[in-house]
């Protein structure tokens, strides 16, 4: 995925939502082809038409964007001297534009949901710990956690959603941090630590993983381990359907937060979005998508650091274990 620079928000969205516009009015203009010629490639591979319901979803999701970036201005503009009322409105526009999305991909894809374990998140705050499997379980928090319980949320998130113009302008407007993987360490933990100041009631939600799982990507994980943490090897060793969790920001929000519950949020059936083939094999089509939610008092949580690793570990082994029999079960 494309790494947009931080920096340069102007240029950044006049190049994004340029790129958007662009995109959805080539699939407006040129609907008739590629309507037809989906269709002739569905009938000949036999794949449940997901060229087609791709290409739909694709013009949809462009479109969406585009409206919801008229509505975001305008809620920037008739809010601009009330922070409290622009959050407010900001708040509510994002989880118009989660709903709507996971709405439009469940329909065309035929997906269905099964999340167990939502009420666990209030009342709040709480850190919520949550698995990463593929783009689409960034929707996932707003649609099931915060939008039934009308609870604020902040995020951290990676630098590479700047490429998403919504994401970016209410992401960046609201209390977020886009962490860059690849910059220094000290600064991006340094910008987690500010996120949370004055959290109140609200949540905060991280990907420990820092990244989608794949079976590459968790050979890299051990590699890096076996250099870096040996002592915690055996554990990520164990995981065997998901990433060993990265643990500085955990840590980070743990000591900012102190006295705070933990959530942790597994689920499956996402992953055949991690790869473009498998997306296109038509895998995802009616599948079936399970979550399951469970919390950790702030009084279960250890205090120092190598006792919260352990703890981190064996919550994730947890995570671990529902994808695991998730996906066994299908």
């Amino acid at each position: 995925m494309v790494q947009p620079n931080k920096d340069g928000p102007i240029r950044r969205r006049l190049l994004t939502i340029s790129l958007y516009a662009l995109l959805w009015s080539l699939l407006t203009v040129l609907s008739p082809l590629w309507l037809v010629g989906a269709l002739i490639v569905g009938v000949a591979r036999r794949r449940s038409f997901i060229t087609l319901r791709l290409l739909v979803f694709a013009w949809i999701y462009f479109g969406m964007e585009l409206v919801a970036l008229v509505r975001v201005a305008t809620a920037l503009v008739r809010h601009r001297g009330d922070v409290e009322a622009r959050n407010t409105r900001l708040f509510e526009l994002q989880q118009w534009w989660a709903i709507v999305l996971l709405r439009v991909a469940s329909t065309l894809l035929e997906l269905r949901f099964e999340i167990a374990g939502a009420r666990s998140t209030q009342p709040g705050p709480a850190l919520v710990l949550m698995r990463h499997s593929s783009i689409l379980d960034t929707l996932l928090p707003a649609v099931f956690i915060q939008a039934p319980y009308r609870w604020p949320m902040r995020y951290v998130l990676k630098q590479e959603l700047l490429v998403d113009p919504c994401i970016d302008i209410v992401g960046n407007a609201m209390p977020n941090y886009f962490v860059d993987r690849n910059g220094q360490t000290e600064r991006e933990l340094a910008g987690i630590r500010a996120l949370v100041r004055d959290l109140g009631e609200e949540g905060v939600l991280i990907y420990p993983e820092g990244t989608r799982f794949s079976t590459t990507k968790r050979e890299r994980a051990l590699a890096r381990l076996g250099k870096e943490a040996p002592s915690l090897l055996a554990a990520a060793n164990e995981l065997t359907h998901v990433l060993p969790p990265r643990p500085g920001g955990v840590l980070t929000l743990l000591d900012s937060l102190p006295g705070i519950d933990c959530v942790f949020f597994a689920h499956s059936g996402l992953e055949a979005f991690e790869k473009l083939n498998h997306i296109f094999s038509g895998a995802v089509v009616r599948s079936t998508v399970r979550g399951y939610l469970w919390r950790i008092p702030a009084s279960e949580i250890p205090t120092t650091q190598d006792e919260r690793l352990r703890w981190l570990y064996l919550q994730w082994t947890r995570v671990n274990d529902f994808v695991r029999d998730a996906q066994a079960s299908g």
